[in-house]
């Protein structure tokens, strides 16, 4: 790794370069090494042009086809209608699995709206409060409409998961992909430790669609039915990821691990690290790659700047630091309704 960093200008005219006004300080170099390639993938390769991100019409050739997102999801813009669009998506997707068949293209592009309710007023406003027997005023007829829509399990899922369902907004998964673009990325199996409603495989470009084979885990199970009727190709796995078995065979680990100040114990390979959850979710997900692999992920920017340097120091002895943006404090709040402050780091 080089001791001096440069400036790379790795997202060219994308959303994120072009309305943050952001380069990127970069560090050493990437380079995909094929001769570190002992485990053949499982299907021929399709090496893919590091290509710009397009606006062609997205090609669905059968019911079973992978959703993708080359417009805008069209969120509303309140949070009560975020809380209504969810409540949609999750009856949409009930009555797709009660007849056993995939989801139409039109069901899906209701069922990319699904955002979660980690944001603070869907969490404050869906959930009743502990102790409490009424919602929050003025949220009675949609935490009603919640409830009625998902099982007890299910409910009580949705509303543990409200600490981690802050999904990312789409510009700056684009940003990201871009990022792998230029960084000569050329397709194979993707790991998403934490895939959410598959916001990250729904706007993968173009170029990568027949090169890329996702598996997903996402722990929530109204969530992971969701990913998976947008998704049907990919393999998604309703699982803590600190108990999920997986093989070191991927090629490109990427997403948005969950926020969260708690040390993760259950996996006894990181217990005597006491990782923080999202450090966690970056350490092993680079420990599952394979030798000249990629990582791209969004985390919290206490990964960099905190005191201890327990996590830092694990993921330096498996991989090199190429890039690192921190974006500023308002990023998410329009998507997530949070002010924290994210860096992406490749």
């Amino acid at each position: 790794m080089s001791n001096d960093p440069f400036t790379l200008d790795m997202f060219g005219n994308t959303a994120l370069s072009s309305g943050l006004g952001l380069g990127v300080t970069a560090f050493g170099s990437f380079s995909p090494d094929a001769a570190n390639d002992d485990d053949p993938d499982p299907l021929p390769p399709a090496p893919a042009p590091a290509l710009p991100i397009t606006a062609a019409p997205a090609r669905r050739t059968s019911l079973r086809a992978n959703f993708y997102l080359d417009g805008d999801r069209g969120l509303p813009s309140s949070w009560k209608d975020r809380a209504r669009a969810n409540v949609a998506a999750i009856l949409v997707a009930n009555n797709i699995s009660k007849q056993d068949r995939p989801a139409t293209p039109k069901e899906q592009a209701q069922l990319i709206r699904f955002t979660g309710f980690g944001a603070g007023e869907l969490a404050n406003g869906m959930f009743r409060r502990p102790g409490e027997v009424d919602f929050r005023r003025g949220w009675d007829d949609l935490g009603t409409s919640l409830e009625i829509a998902v099982s007890e399990a299910d409910y009580a899922s949705l509303a543990r998961c409200t600490q981690y369902a802050q999904f990312t907004p789409e510009f700056i998964i684009r940003a990201i992909w871009a990022g792998i673009q230029k960084l000569g990325w050329r397709g194979g199996r993707v790991l998403e430790p934490g895939i959410g409603t598959g916001l990250f495989p729904a706007l993968m470009p173009e170029a990568y669609r027949d090169a890329a084979y996702v598996t997903g885990i996402e722990l929530d199970p109204v969530t992971a039915r969701i990913v998976k009727l947008l998704q049907p190709k990919a393999r998604i796995i309703n699982d803590d990821f600190a108990r999920t078995d997986l093989a070191p065979i991927y090629d490109l680990a990427i997403g948005n691990p969950p926020f969260s100040d708690r040390t993760v114990r259950s996996d006894r390979a990181y217990r005597s690290l006491g990782l923080r959850l999202h450090d966690y979710f970056i350490a092993r997900s680079i420990d599952l790659l394979k030798p000249g692999a990629l990582a791209a992920f969004v985390t919290a920017h206490g990964t960099m700047d905190k005191a201890d340097k327990t996590a830092r120091e694990h993921i330096a002895s498996s991989a090199d630091l190429i890039a690192a943006i921190r974006l500023p404090e308002a990023s998410f709040r329009r998507d997530a309704g949070t002010d924290v402050v994210v860096d992406i780091l490749f």
